[in-house]
């Protein structure tokens, strides 16, 4: 695997898992178009009912790869991933059908990584907004990764659709694993945290999709699952976060969802307000 692409190839590729689009798609690839960088969006269509059509003109290349039947978004990563590889293309930027990236997202990550060599994976701070446009709440989230790491023992501050990751990952890493359903994304950066150094910019730099029927909430008890069984495979008896995760997700069967939004609203309000 070449960890640089030929002068004449896009340095990165957005890696976009898509079900049964319901209209959001063409936002999403109109946010890439503004991004001014050239990049190749590769879409896993996950055997949806009606196969996704990209008629839209783009600045970019778009390669679509399709499943027969849906398999589940972690094969569909997988798919991606595995064509971006075999083109050698070094940096992978995660998007999620529905959410949009900032102005300048995609530049900023990639120049970040190349002025640090020695991280791995970077994502960022994200805001999310419903379909009519309303801020439901931002997250920020550490930036260094001892302090990632310390966090990812309790709650997610790497999110899965802001990140890029250098493509090499794979080859220490490995692919992602179908083993913890709707939290494939928090134990394959675990597997990257444990070999490689990450990373967070302190920007917005993705406005994500606020969806009721998103996998966080229509899989919220497998996701909160796959979860606890990912803090007791990293769990580490000396650090106090590991006991922590386990007793908040535990507490997280409990809490409705409802509650959980409503404090990180609360939560984004004071901050916005504090920052004033």
């Amino acid at each position: 695997m070449s960890e640089r692409a030929s002068p004449d190839s896009p340095s990165i590729a957005v890696l976009i898992p898509v079900f049964n689009d319901d209209g959001q798609l063409d936002a999403t690839l109109r946010s890439i178009d503004d991004q001014q960088v050239p990049v190749v969006v590769v879409i896993v269509d996950d055997g949806s009912d009606i196969p996704v059509v990209v008629r839209r003109q783009s600045c970019h290349e778009i390669v679509v790869l399709r499943h027969d039947v849906n398999r589940g978004i972690e094969h569909a990563l997988n798919t991606g991933l595995a064509y971006i590889v075999e083109r050698g293309i070094p940096y992978v930027a995660r998007l999620d059908n529905g959410d949009r990236c900032a102005p300048g997202r995609l530049a900023r990550q990639r120049d970040f990584l190349e002025q640090n060599p020695g991280v791995h994976l970077v994502g960022s701070a994200v805001e999310w907004r419903d379909d009519a446009g309303r801020s439901r709440f931002t997250r920020v989230f550490p930036t260094t990764h001892d302090s990632i790491v310390r966090a990812l023992h309790h709650t997610a501050v790497l999110i899965h659709a802001a990140v890029m990751f250098r493509t090499s990952v794979v080859r220490t890493a490995g692919m992602y694993s179908t083993a913890y359903p709707a939290a494939e994304d928090l134990e394959f950066f675990w597997r990257i945290a444990r070999q490689h150094h990450v990373a967070n910019l302190p920007e917005t730099l993705v406005v994500a999709r606020f969806d009721r029927s998103g996998v966080s909430i229509r899989r919220r008890r497998e996701q909160l699952r796959s979860t606890l069984r990912i803090q007791l495979a990293f769990f580490r008896p000396s650090t106090w976060a590991s006991y922590y995760g386990i007793l908040k997700t535990l507490g997280r069967f409990v809490i409705p969802y409802s509650v959980i939004v409503a404090l990180k609203g609360a939560m984004s309000r004071r901050a916005r307000v504090e920052a004033i």
